[in-house]
């Protein structure tokens, strides 16, 4: 099999900056690279859908390249620098408290130096029978011991487990300690003693939580036997405890001071926005926590009484491991384009080929500094934070629910089996853990098989549409992307008149959901081209690019995306709907998400205000139709996939207007609804039906304006009849109106 991949640094890159990319090929020995300005997607064939466009900018970077596979570093750990007192320890003890999610799944690592590639150091493991085990290593001429408990630690209990080794009497203690409360199923204590045959071998490498140090690849270390679960309070203790005082450290719980042998003692509730393993002994012998374990999790003491981890930090002192984490690929660079200053703003890609396989890694670029805005009245807002939080959507490939809800067979390309050709691609923020538990963190420091121009008609491949119709219509249009906003604010939207949004807007930080409140209150207008926007609280991680925090909190009928922790590690903000935390997106365009289906979609009907002369120009030439976008590339319809509609009891303007709404849904969107009162038809005929999408226009303060469609399938149907239809006309309509600098008036 041939394979190649690669990713960015960056997504967002003015003109005249550099962007580096990395790649890895597998059974090539060879790669070809070229630049692309992209401009169309590359669906269905035509006339379904425009023909593909990725316009060659003959780079100075488009040539061949030496091909080489790098490795994805997979599994989350803990690491401390090697320190002599560390090697010199004659008695000792490892503990650490526990809650296994795969005890069954292979020898992991709970705490301790032993490396299996070199064969010396001592380790607090999990048997592969999820045994606790103290394994000690030899010198070259003497294997490992490992002495183990008979009974297997259960899965999701919380258990203090140590071992302890005593250099006078040549012997070893190993206790497991349940610490469930108003658990009938804890069991007793467990411990044994035993002799040793001879004393272990210390290593002189790091200390390690939840993995093990098996080697060196390419200058950057390897980790193998990695921990399912949760650890809190791992301690390194310079004396051997017997089973008495091992019951006392069990029993002080999480909040205890260091024991006064100590050697190192890490309180992971510390530091929980970053990535330190502070040491709470005297010597400070910190470690670093790599590839993004979930933190800000409860821990062994959780009360369930409180949800903020900064409110009560003792109730969140663990930190849950996977052997499936991974915050940054960390591959080396193969190369890196200087955008040239003249290049316009526009969606770009490096297009990767090796044989028969290829790969693509768009980027964006921007006006250089102080020329936003000079070309251009117009922005298209990239939604990157939602790219990232479905980066990698494995679920859609796996999960049992997608064909249910789509009410067809799921389609597969060559792009989408890589993930199942190289399982450490990882998942996104829809899917679980290998052990079952929640993905909360989502990269795009890895290659994304999403993030793309071609495949189905979804997230990027779909907006590229919106790129397309506006070149096509003649409109300049310069890109601004989530990450700017997130770093700029209202700055980054300030230049322009009007800013489009794309199909998907789904997640937003409260930077972002800030600045563009900003950029509306001080005039600006907003075209919302796309459904189920501004509904997920998000995170940006503050040094890892393109790294998104998200949870969504107790919410059951999500399954294994749900999670008991109601605040973000990042930033310690409240977690879940931006609804439900008092700003909901009707606030913002007027409409809200509602219902999403995926088998059919419909068109709009006209209302009465759309004879509203305040509506007037946005059905200007379009006559007597009444349907608008009974047609398109996403199941037959402009409204659809995921739908919005007004609702003034949660912020939808009093003077916004409804100028059309969608009907006649399938009873597919019936089981996605966002409220049980959504599946109650209406008994008025003269009310609409709660199912449905709205297209709203209202006006805001200092002569700006909102148009919003509601609907996923919008810009689906721009490309009908090429280009010539009631969507592309009516937004159109609304673009010039926007740009134009005759301010709006708010009635009354």
């Amino acid at each position: 099999m041939t394979a190649v991949m690669g990713y960015a640094d960056r997504r967002s890159v003015r003109a005249g900056e550099r962007i580096e990319f990395k790649v890895s090929c597998h059974g090539a020995a060879r790669y070809h690279a070229r630049i692309v300005r992209l401009m169309s997607p590359q669906a269905y064939p035509p006339p379904l859908s425009p023909p593909f466009r990725a316009l060659a900018v003959n780079s100075a970077v488009d040539g061949d390249y030496p091909g080489r596979e790098q490795r994805l570093p997979i599994g989350s750990y803990g690491i401390v620098p090697a320190d002599p007192v560390f090697a010199a320890l004659g008695s000792f003890t490892l503990a650490a408290t526990v809650w296994p999610t795969l005890p069954q799944g292979g020898e992991q690592v709970v705490l301790g130096s032993w490396s299996p590639s070199i064969g010396t150091g001592v380790g607090l493991i999990l048997d592969a029978e999820g045994r606790p085990a103290l394994v000690i290593g030899g010198d070259a001429g003497r294997p490992r011991s490992v002495v183990t408990l008979p009974q297997a630690l259960v899965a999701q209990r919380w258990v203090f487990v140590a071992a302890s080794v005593d250099a006078a009497a040549r012997s070893a203690t190993l206790v497991a300690i349940p610490l469930e409360r108003h658990q009938f199923d804890r069991g007793e204590p467990r411990a044994i003693t035993v002799p040793l045959p001879a004393m272990p071998v210390h290593a002189a490498g790091p200390v390690m939580v939840a993995a093990a140090l098996v080697g060196e690849e390419d200058g950057k270390r390897r980790t193998g036997l990695h921990f399912n679960g949760k650890i809190e309070r791992p301690a390194v203790i310079g004396a051997a405890l017997d089973g008495v005082a091992l019951a006392s450290l069990a029993a002080a719980g999480p909040a205890r001071p260091p024991h006064p042998e100590a050697v190192a003692d890490w309180d992971l509730s510390r530091d929980t926005s970053g990535d330190g393993m502070l040491d709470l002994t005297r010597a400070q012998r910190h470690g670093r926590l790599m590839n993004l374990p979930t933190r800000a999790v409860v821990g062994s003491a959780w009360t369930g009484a409180r949800h903020d981890w900064r409110a009560v930090p003792g109730e969140y002192t663990a930190v849950h491991f996977h052997d499936d984490d991974l915050a940054d690929a960390r591959w080396r660079t193969d190369f890196a384009l200087e955008v040239p200053s003249d290049w316009a703003s526009g969606c770009y890609a490096a297009h990767l080929t090796a044989g028969e396989s290829e790969f693509w890694v768009p980027f964006f670029v921007r006006p250089a500094k102080g020329e936003e805005g000079r070309r251009a009245r117009a922005a298209f807002l990239v939604p990157t934070c939602t790219y990232a939080a479905y980066a990698n959507f494995r679920s859609r490939v796996t999960g049992r629910w997608n064909e249910l809800y789509h009410g067809r067979l799921t389609v597969l390309d060559a792009t989408d089996w890589l993930m199942q050709d190289f399982p450490g691609l990882v998942s996104s923020t829809y899917d679980a853990h290998r052990d079952g538990s929640a993905v909360v963190y989502s990269s795009m420091l890895r290659p994304v098989t999403n993030f793309r121009p071609t495949g189905r008609i979804y997230k990027f491949c779909q907006d590229l549409l919106i790129v397309d119709w506006l070149d096509r219509a003649g409109f300049d249009c310069e890109i601004v992307t989530d990450d700017d906003l997130h770093a700029e604010g209202a700055a980054a939207l300030a230049p322009y008149a009007c800013i489009l949004s794309a199909s998907h807007p789904e997640y937003y930080t409260t930077a972002m959901l800030d600045g563009l409140e900003q950029y509306l209150l001080r005039g600006g207008r907003f075209m919302y081209l796309g459904g189920n926007g501004f509904y997920w609280r998000t995170a940006f991680h503050p040094t890892l690019p393109g790294v998104v925090e998200v949870r969504r909190k107790g919410l059951g009928f999500l399954g294994p995306t749900a999670v008991p922790e109601g605040h973000f590690s990042i930033t310690g903000e409240v977690a879940g709907t931006w609804a439900s935390v008092g700003r909901p997106p009707n606030l913002i365009c007027g409409v809200g998400f509602v219902t999403q289906g995926f088998d059919r979609c419909e068109g709009y009907r006209r209302k009465p205000a759309a004879h509203d002369p305040r509506a007037a120009f946005i059905f200007a030439g379009l006559g007597e139709e009444e349907i608008i976008g009974d047609f398109g590339m996403l199941q037959g319809g402009a409204a659809g996939y995921e739908i919005d509609r007004a609702d003034a009891a949660l912020g939808t303007p009093a003077h916004a207007l409804i100028v059309a709404a969608s009907e006649n849904h399938s009873n597919i969107y019936e089981v996605s609804a966002s409220s049980f009162m959504d599946l109650v038809p209406s008994q008025d005929p003269s009310k609409p039906q709660p199912l449905r999408a709205d297209m709203v226009f209202f006006e805001t303060p200092g002569g700006g304006a909102v148009f919003s469609v509601g609907s996923i399938a919008w810009c689906g149907s721009l490309a009908h009849n090429g280009y010539d239809n009631n969507v592309a006309r009516v937004t159109a309509n609304v673009l010039r109106r926007f740009i134009d600098p005759a301010p709006f008036a708010i009635p009354g």
